[in-house]
């Protein structure tokens, strides 16, 4: 046999077939490739039938793309040998449930995209990657990542994946995007300092960002699950910062003087105050503030200027007086907040409109604001949210 595999490999080099890109058709094409210690071109295999497991075990390098996609048969990947690819692509693989790649640790772009019944996906690790992409499939774990600089990180819709551990990673040069793994999620990205895209986080039980300190998009945090976080390192996001359906009860940006665009916060049930701790040092917003929540209490102790619209909603202790007081900074507010007491009882306020007798609101504006700004800015936020997503 291995003086067979010789003659195959000496005969592929002789006729250059390692030296060109390859559309794989059947069984042949897959010999071809696989007789080539290093193959220098692309690999396709693209809605092969009746193909159940594809092994290329000889290749140690393949220079330019392997693409794996739209192969509803197939069932098992494995290129044992391969260290090294241009990219690794297995995408849209109905049936797939094993790719087996143990020794592939560079890579520029590995793409594990809508294999859904993908249990198995063996590398034991990345040393080296541009952009890693894992979205819709049934793994439960990850290898090991040592890369400390990538360009993106997007893990989406693994149910079963529950460790994401990238704590070697200190900066990527795009985005970070984590939403919707297993349900009790632990993602730990301890030494990233820097982020070149938008930062986005959602659905997960424990977050550690701690030593983040520049983002050059926006900042996101959605549904999750932790009870506090604290960003103790960031000192400026370039554009928004969003905190949306979140359960956490506090949150601090302890270095944070200054956003570049807006600040969203929506919705997090069990937020009910925006303390002196919480943005202790924040000093400039060019753009708008939108609150919606339960606040109790609500204090920017450095807040020095708000060049947008401030629209605050909702139903808890907080007044719009007190409100307007903490945002003084700003000069168009928006306020419809009904204040209750300490028992969920409406609170009479005389410098607001009476609704209809029985329940209270109080209202302020400022500037010639208008109803129709309200709706506006509260439409824009939840826009801002859902957009998250896609």
């Amino acid at each position: 046999m291995k003086y067979i595999l010789a003659i195959t490999t000496l005969a592929a080099i002789a006729a250059g077939a390692c030296n060109k890109d390859i559309t794989v058709k059947d069984q042949s094409d897959i010999n071809t490739v696989n007789a080539c210690s290093k193959f220098q071109g692309d690999v396709v295999i693209d809605g092969v039938e009746g193909l159940g497991a594809l092994s290329m075990d000889s290749v140690k390098e393949v220079t330019g793309d392997i693409i794996v996609q739209n192969m509803y048969d197939l069932q098992t990947v494995s290129l044992s040998q391969l260290t090294k690819a241009g990219s690794f692509k297995i995408l849209n693989n109905t049936n797939v449930y094993k790719v087996d790649i143990p020794n592939l640790n560079t890579v520029s772009d590995f793409q594990i995209i809508v294999n859904p019944n993908l249990k198995e996906l063996n590398y034991k690790n990345m040393t080296s990657v541009d952009n890693f992409q894992i979205i819709t499939s049934y793994i439960s774990s990850l290898g090991a990542f040592t890369a400390s600089k990538v360009q993106n990180i997007e893990v989406l819709s693994n149910l079963q994946l529950s460790q994401l551990d990238f704590h070697n990673v200190k900066e990527t040069t795009g985005y970070i995007n984590i939403a919707n793994n297993g349900k009790n999620a632990n993602v730990t990205f301890s030494s990233l300092t820097t982020v070149g895209g938008n930062v986005s986080f959602a659905d997960a039980t424990t977050l550690d960002i701690s030593k983040l300190s520049s983002i050059a998009d926006d900042f996101s945090l959605y549904t999750n699950s932790f009870k506090n976080l604290t960003i103790g390192s960031l000192s400026k996001a370039e554009k928004s910062i969003t905190l949306s359906g979140n359960k956490f009860s506090a949150i601090a940006f302890p270095k944070l003087s200054e956003v570049g665009s807006s600040i969203n916060i929506a919705n997090n049930t069990n937020f009910k105050s925006i303390s002196k701790d919480t943005f202790p040092k924040l000093a400039t917003v060019p753009g708008s503030i939108f609150l919606e929540g339960s606040f109790d209490n609500m204090t920017f102790p450095s807040l020095k200027e708000v060049d947008g619209q401030v629209s605050l909603k909702g139903t808890g202790r907080l007044s719009c007086s007190d409100a307007e007081e903490a945002l003084s900074a700003a000069s168009n507010i928006d306020c419809s907040l009904e204040t209750v007491d300490e028992d969920g009882n409406d609170n009479d306020s005389k410098d607001g409109d009476e609704d209809d007798g029985k329940t209270s609101k109080s209202k302020s504006k400022t500037s010639g604001a208008s109803r129709a700004s309200v709706t506006a800015a509260v439409s824009g936020a939840v826009a801002l949210v859902a957009a998250a997503f896609l």
